[in-house]
């Protein structure tokens, strides 16, 4: 496939039960392909912070290129990605069927995977992802909320 076609993306599934997936040798070697690409296309500047992000750091580096950048500048592109999919489905070109096989947000679980794994996720973090739980919680707390902020409510609203 040639570069810029209007052939649809294809998303392979996550390997996450292999073995290697959350390898940080592995997943620092793929980081560096990915981010070697990116920065040298640059077109999917303008979506999430992730990537003035990804371009600031490998710019601000030595050489200006990504041999010089220490790994653990990446956690700071990967905490910006807010996984919304758009460098995947509208602005790369280097997708899947593209020869370079290029997935960005895919590459983001794999790190939030191995940070995971590693133990490197705060407590609060860990908890906010039990949406179930939260919203079952939550939900006792809502009839004193919605009469807490009523408008006819005028001792509470005198407070807000």
């Amino acid at each position: 496939m040639s570069e810029g076609s209007l052939e649809a993306p294809i998303r392979h599934p996550i390997p996450w039960q292999e073995e290697g997936y959350t390898d940080p040798g592995d997943l620092d070697a793929e980081l560096r392909r990915v981010f070697d690409i990116c920065h040298g296309c640059r077109r999917c500047f303008n979506l999430c912070d992730s990537f003035p992000r990804l371009f600031d750091l490998i710019d601000s580096s030595e050489t200006g290129e990504l041999d010089s950048v220490d790994s653990a500048g990446f956690k700071h592109v990967a905490d910006a990605c807010t996984l919304c999919d758009m460098c995947f489905m509208t602005k790369c070109p280097y997708v899947p069927p593209h020869e370079f096989d290029l997935d960005f947000p895919h590459l983001m679980l794999r790190y939030r995977a191995m940070e995971f794994k590693q133990g490197n996720v705060s407590t609060s973090l860990i908890q906010l992802t039990e949406t179930d739980r939260n919203g079952k919680l939550a939900s006792f707390l809502a009839p004193f909320v919605n009469w807490f902020t009523n408008r006819r409510n005028k001792i509470t609203r005198f407070i807000m």
